[in-house]
């Protein structure tokens, strides 16, 4: 209905975008504020209720439900990720099987390669399976649920509304950033963060930047007037004011870097483990949760998201050996609970983990090198940023959104400086798979980039200019033994002063091959395509290609004026050329960036 307003009254670009993107922000805070009480629920029930953990809270998170704890028992730790698998599992399994795993890669993929399409079942299944792995101790986060669950809520909207192809692609990036900005109270990171997490480059989705912004502040309100406006994360007073912190800070940068390896490596490990074990899926999901348990019966602080443990290293309140335990048993028991196949997100533990190797850092030079870190807890605000931008690749979002998460705004010099240097580091460590390097790269954008190519090429650039043809009079015998002595099937049939006459394919005269009578009656002249399309040399490739598609034609003979043949193209021509100019921008790309 309101997307039929919109064209009815022909509203401008700018219109259209408010009314689809308010849409989508409303339902996608809904949506957020429905998986935030599922998140809450869950995890009172099975860890507060059942096994008489009551895991601590950031800051900003609020207590809906208030189960009576039972008696803390650490081994049902081990048993609360496999109960929580196994329901999640049979949700999974029977419903819908793209929601298993990781929810961002999922959403990012469902972008590149299936036309923003999502069915309806994804955001109802991903709320309720991601919400009971993690309340029942999966550790994972709900940031790339939410994010797969707006891009489903924008890719459904836009299939009630049909909307095109593109705008489904660009409702269904702005639904992702509406979830994200919603449940981490960060609406400018949510926005920029639709754009920018697609592309492992710092190329960004640029069309999706105005309605992520509509969506993200939509979604942001609707959460906020239910659980509150306050940052998620403890606001710490600190700023900075000497340049020789940024020694300190380029340590972080190397701590960062080396801790993304190892996430990186240890997790896609874990998950290539999974996925060659010949195991079903069910058990494999079971062996990934009861792994997770086991961690968490040692370790119970990295079962769920974690977000207390960001708070507790913003405020030093872990020691350097808590924090290194933490950084290890987080990596691992986020690639058991996600590796095999738990349905929840790698977002949280990523922002978990940088915050902790910041934290460790930061107490490290704070001893040793008081000057250069006079305010530890600021290096787990810092070092969550690095960290985020180095493997999410989205270095302006992260750098944002600590600052919202936070309500810090004095430390975004430092935050640029890791972020932006272990971006750069890490920018061929591929967490994310389903991230494109370009837009060129993407399936949605080939055709753009194949077109605006071959336009600025002229066909007189790559045109053959020798090219065989065969006379108007030659007789059929003859050109039946003329072809196989050559490489071609196609030929342009010309006059004695080289003027074309029309193209000869054999393809076309193949079935006269062995008619008799033929081979000194008929001749090139009466067998050729006479209303054969041409190109001139100052044609470009793109309106050549776009003939060679048009007429289902391998070959263009290049006149000139007075209609003489002076050259060829073809189609393979065509496309070799495009992909070594695309190999070329590529690497002119690369070496400019990086």
């Amino acid at each position: 209905m309101a997307y039929n307003i919109v064209k009815k009254y022909n509203l401008p670009i700018v219109g259209k975008w408010f009314i689809l993107g308010t849409i989508v922000g409303i339902v996608a805070g809904i949506a957020a504020i429905i998986f935030y009480t599922l998140l809450q629920l869950t995890s009172q029930f099975f860890l507060h209720y059942l096994a008489g953990y009551i895991p601590p809270e950031a800051t900003g998170e609020v207590t809906i439900f208030h189960f009576p704890a039972g008696e803390f028992n650490r081994f049902l730790l081990i048993g609360m990720p496999v109960v929580g698998a196994l329901i999640s599992a049979i949700f999974i399994l029977k419903f819908a099987p793209e929601t298993e795993g990781a929810g961002l890669d999922a959403a990012i993929s469902s972008i590149h390669k299936n036309k923003g399409l999502i069915r309806w079942q994804v955001p109802v299944i991903k709320s309720l399976t991601s919400s009971i792995t993690i309340g029942s101790g999966g550790s994972g986060g709900g940031e790339g649920p939410i994010s797969h669950i707006g891009a489903g809520v924008g890719s459904v909207l836009s299939q009630i509304f049909h909307l095109t192809e593109k705008e489904r692609r660009i409702l269904t990036a702005a639904g992702m950033g509406a979830g994200v900005g919603a449940i981490f109270r960060s609406p400018l990171a949510g926005a920029i963060f639709a754009a920018e997490v697609l592309y492992s480059s710092s190329d960004m989705e640029y069309e999706a930047l105005l309605p992520s912004t509509i969506t993200s502040i939509i979604a942001y309100s609707v959460f906020c007037s239910m659980f509150g406006w306050s940052p998620l994360f403890y606001s710490l007073n600190a700023s900075f004011s000497n340049p020789m912190e940024l020694i300190g800070y380029t340590v972080l940068i190397i701590g960062c870097i080396l801790v993304g390896h190892f996430y990186t490596k240890v997790y896609h490990k874990v998950k290539l483990y999974f996925e060659v074990l010949r195991w079903r899926k069910l058990y494999k999901m079971l062996f990934g949760a009861l792994l997770t348990g086991l961690i968490g019966f040692f370790v119970p602080d990295v079962l769920g998201a974690g977000y207390s443990i960001i708070d507790r290293a913003i405020q030093t309140d872990l020691s350097v050996n808590i924090l290194l335990i933490i950084i290890v048993a987080k990596i691992f028991a986020t690639s058991f609970t996600i590796g095999s196949g738990g349905s929840a997100g790698t977002f949280a533990p990523t922002m978990v983990i940088g915050a902790s190797t910041g934290g460790l850092i930061g107490l490290l030079i704070n001893k040793y090198f008081p000057l250069l870190a006079p305010v530890p807890g600021a290096y787990a605000i810092v070092g969550m940023a690095g960290f985020l931008s180095g493997l999410a690749k989205t270095p302006l979002s992260a750098i944002i959104m600590v600052s919202e998460l936070t309500g810090n705004y004095q430390l975004i010099v430092p935050a640029m400086w890791v972020s932006t240097l272990t971006f750069l580091s890490l920018r061929k460590v591929k967490f994310y798979k389903s991230q494109m390097q370009f837009r060129s790269d993407s399936p949605i954008h080939k055709n753009e980039y194949f077109l605006m190519i071959l336009q600025e090429i002229k066909v007189k650039d790559i045109m053959k200019k020798d090219p065989i043809v065969i006379k108007e009079d030659m007789k059929f015998d003859d050109i039946i033994h003329f072809i196989p002595t050559t490489k071609h099937n196609s030929f342009p049939v010309v006059d004695n002063e080289n003027r074309l006459v029309g193209v000869l394919r054999f393809e076309e005269i193949r079935e006269f091959v062995f008619e008799e009578g033929l081979e000194d009656l008929v001749v090139a002249s009466e067998i050729c395509d006479k209303d054969a399309p041409t190109v001139t040399k100052e044609n470009n490739l793109a309106e050549a290609i776009e003939l060679i598609g048009t007429r289902n034609v391998e070959l263009l003979p290049v006149v000139d004026e007075e209609n003489r043949v002076i050259g060829i193209v073809t189609r393979r021509d065509i496309i070799a050329t495009y992909n070594k100019e695309m190999l070329k921008q590529k690497k002119q790309t690369e070496e400019t960036i990086f």
